[in-house]
């Protein structure tokens, strides 16, 4: 889907403009009910961004001060999930919804997760987020926005910006690198200054997260109607040389990739532009460093 800036939303009006979604009627029940039960309870992140750009969520995740228990004394049939981060799935006629408790995460001590985790505030919750855009809070009840990282003047001016220190923030979780360029070109936005010099200068780091990770958020991002940014911003902000430096940047194959996107959309094709005119063992040495799947090496003609 092409995503075209046109302002964000009222918050008031979000519940009307999406009162034919069934899936957003079902979470906001869930969160209604557990506002009944004396909680606190809101949608929170990406699904929050996208109803303020007036796009349908893919899903919908709930964040409350109810503990797990708590939650399953209003939710009989809640399964935790993730005990330790206080997860819980709830299974309803629209799909399940994720309901976590406000946490606080600790230092992380391997590029992918927090050494500990506790319960805190919505501030703690809201903080240990990525990006400001990422970290708004919206009660589908009151119609109402708690914004404690400055997300909503973000998405006003079209930046994505790292919360807190970019450099840190980047270095917690290096999926992140690639997270930056996936939504700047995604939501066409602009990369606030100090989190593009850190992507920049944490780019040759990208070799150290698993190639499972780094090709499934490549996927989403080759997927995507503004892959041709995406692929830009992989090129000037290092990434591309440091994840694939047997692969030259060439620009004939990446306008290959944007036609093929345009007209088929297809995943397992995506690939085969970038492999164009390559020697085998360079085609064959970098499928292997990017684990794809047999359907996507057949594509390129690899058994």
């Amino acid at each position: 889907m092409d995503f075209v800036y046109s302002g964000i939303m009222d918050p008031t009006q979000i519940a009307v403009s999406h009162r034919e979604d069934d899936s957003f009627k079902q979470a906001a029940q869930v969160v209604s009910n557990l506002q009944k039960g004396g909680w606190r309870a809101y949608f929170v992140g990406g699904c929050v961004r996208d109803l303020m750009l007036d796009l349908k969520p893919q899903d919908y995740d709930i964040a409350t001060d109810a503990k797990p228990e708590d939650v399953k004394k209003i939710f009989p049939d809640a399964k935790g999930v993730g005990k330790r981060f206080g997860v819980s799935i709830i299974d309803t006629p629209s799909g399940k919804f994720e309901i976590a408790a406000f946490r606080e995460d600790g230092v992380y001590y391997d590029h992918r997760r927090p050494a500990w985790v506790k319960y805190a505030g919505m501030a703690e919750d809201a903080t240990r987020r990525d990006f400001s855009i990422n970290a708004l809070y919206y009660d589908p009840v009151a119609g109402e926005t708690i914004d404690l990282v400055d997300g909503i003047q973000d998405l006003n001016n079209r930046l994505l910006r790292m919360i807190d220190d970019p450099f840190e923030r980047l270095d917690e979780d290096w999926l992140r690198l690639l997270r930056v360029v996936r939504f700047a070109a995604r939501y066409s936005l602009l990369i606030e200054r100090r989190t593009w010099d850190a992507l920049r200068t944490l780019a040759p780091m990208i070799p150290g997260l698993s190639a499972e990770r780094c090709t499934e958020e490549m996927r989403l991002m080759l997927q995507d109607k503004n892959a041709g940014r995406a692929i830009g911003l992989l090129k000037s902000s290092g990434l591309w040389r440091a994840m694939w430096p047997d692969l030259p940047f060439a620009r004939h194959r990446i306008r290959k990739v944007i036609r093929l996107l345009e007209k088929t959309g297809s995943k397992s094709a995506i690939w085969k532009c970038f492999f164009t005119d390559l020697p085998e063992e360079t085609v064959v040495k970098t499928c292997e460093n990017l684990r794809l799947t047999r359907a996507e090496k057949r594509s390129l003609g690899i058994k």
